[in-house]
């Protein structure tokens, strides 16, 4: 078993994920103090196309190191 690259995962582009029909669930994220949690919803909202992703209290947001190391560029495209 070997990881996969990022070519390798047929995701849609930015344009692409904007253009396409998304559920209508929105994720709230309050106080999530671990920016590898944020990441990781990051990467989940943008895998099952949900609406957008708010953001509050003391909660890591984009541009974050480690919310851009987990997300792996699905805070470009999310909400």
């Amino acid at each position: 078993m070997r990881k996969l690259t990022m070519g390798e995962l047929a995701r849609k582009s930015v344009d692409e994920f904007r253009q396409a029909e998304k559920i209508p669930v929105v994720v709230l994220l309050e106080n999530i103090r671990s920016a590898y949690n944020v990441g990781s919803v990051f990467r989940t909202a943008d895998a099952f196309l949900l609406e957008s992703i708010y953001i509050c209290g003391y909660t890591a947001h984009p541009p974050h190191k480690e919310v851009r190391k987990t997300a792996l560029g699905a805070e470009e495209t999310m909400n």
